[in-house]
């Protein structure tokens, strides 16, 4: 977990807080805020367990090491790198620790700011996998498992919002899915999940292609404004890019 994007996150649900009057809109917020700073308490744990007693013998002296300072980013498409710096209680000597976490941490930032952002309860983010031309579920909030099992893999042959978003290159909104054709077959499983609309939005990498799919879902009929995405899109822009 990286502290830094945990603590922009908290600022900017806070933010959205008091702004926002739309009821539904301010639930999903809290709920979102309420799980970063969960995050705070567990990340403040750790670290203090890691001063206590945690920090290893020096490799070069065997002397025992301290933590110096820490230090996080993000090295895409991969892996987040939280890197330690360990002082010597014998040597002069500094032992760096690059200590790696699954980039799915990093998604889940991504994900939970866009549906603060569009005000959704439910959404996932998916990954193209360039050999099978599918998306495929990386990181998702609010879905249970039929839903997940009936998106496992989606083409761009599908007749779903993602599906269409990545045969169509663009986003996709579908106001409401009971009225919508495409979602004929698919009626149960929107049902099932508690979603009446849904929007699909393309991950583009620098080399221009498709890298991704971004999709929030909404519990009644709904459409976001274009300040919403345009809110949207200034953090999945900077927080990261796909391209292989």
């Amino acid at each position: 977990m990286n502290r830094t994007v945990i603590s922009f996150n908290i600022e900017r649900f806070r933010k959205l807080l008091e702004t926002e009057s739309d009821g539904e809109k301010r639930r999903t917020i809290v709920n979102l805020l309420a799980e970063e700073q969960k995050k705070i308490v567990a990340l403040d744990g750790a670290a203090s367990s890691d001063r206590n007693g945690a920090n290893r013998p020096c490799a070069k002296c065997d002397g025992q090491l301290r933590v110096l300072t820490q230090s996080s980013r993000f090295r895409p498409p991969h892996d987040h790198v939280l890197t330690t710096y360990f002082e010597c209680s014998r040597c002069i000597h500094i032992q760096i620790d690059d200590r790696v976490t699954p980039a799915r941490d990093h998604l889940d930032d991504i994900l939970r700011l866009a549906m603060a952002e569009l005000g959704a309860p439910k959404g996932n983010i998916q990954l193209l996998d360039r050999r099978s031309q599918a998306l495929f579920i990386a990181v998702h909030h609010g879905f249970d498992r039929p839903f997940l099992d009936h998106f496992r893999s989606v083409s761009a042959s599908d007749s779903c919002a993602c599906g269409i978003a990545l045969r169509e290159q663009k986003r996709i909104i579908v106001e409401d899915v009971d009225g919508d054709d495409n979602w004929k077959g698919m009626l149960g499983v929107a049902r099932d999940a508690g979603f009446r609309a849904v929007q699909s939005t393309p991950l583009i990498g620098r080399d221009g292609r498709v890298a991704g799919m971004l999709s929030t879902h909404f519990d009644g009929i709904h459409r976001p404004s274009e300040d919403d995405f345009k809110r949207m899109a200034r953090h999945v822009e900077r927080a990261f890019d796909l391209a292989d």
